[in-house]
């Protein structure tokens, strides 16, 4: 009797005195492993980019008689590694970075994916009956509104947001680690 009273102490026993769980850790990223990551996300983005060229040189190869088919590609091409060059310098803004370079980054987005979405809208309603036609046209006009909304004019929710986070990254405790996985279990 005395070990089951011994054992429902234990388990009443408050947090303090129980040792905490060792935490998954995380292994930490060696100079080695660190240089072999980013050599295969080079590698990556070459034969990505492999791929999208000969993609490119092989469809203008085939419409290279019809100088409108041959505009189309290569103009979406350059509008697609604009948009990609556009995110990319977006993703690497600093939390710290003007306002006014961020927008500038939104307003190119928004734009070259309103040209890409109007592009593609007006080569598939070439070939779809005139029903079809105005539903593409409505769902590509509902796609550049709503992106005109959520990138242009939705400024300050945007602000908020990355102030949220800045107090987040700032604070130098960290909600998630006051709560151990086993108390999740509970």
């Amino acid at each position: 009797m005395g070990k089951k009273t011994s054992s429902a102490a234990a388990l009443v026993a408050p947090r303090a005195q129980t040792p905490p769980e060792p935490e998954a850790a995380e292994q930490p990223v060696t100079p080695l492993a660190a240089r072999l990551q980013r050599a295969f996300g080079e590698c990556l983005r070459v034969a990505a980019a492999a791929l999208v060229g000969y993609t490119l040189a092989a469809t203008a190869w085939r419409v290279r008689h019809d100088p409108q088919e041959l505009a189309f590609v290569v103009g979406c091409c350059v509008l697609l590694a604009a948009l990609l060059v556009c995110l990319r310098r977006a993703e690497r803004l600093a939390p710290g970075s003007p306002v006014a370079e961020r927008r500038r980054l939104q307003a190119a987005v928004w734009f070259l994916t309103t040209v890409l979405s109007c592009a593609f809208a007006y080569r598939v309603s070439l070939a779809m009956p005139d029903v079809l036609v105005v539903l593409v046209w409505c769902m590509t006009a509902f796609v550049v509104l709503a992106g005109f909304f959520m990138l242009v004019l939705c400024n300050r929710k945007d602000q908020q947001y990355h102030r949220c986070l800045d107090e987040v990254d700032a604070s130098d405790d960290k909600p998630f680690d006051k709560i151990r996985h086993t108390d999740g279990l509970v």
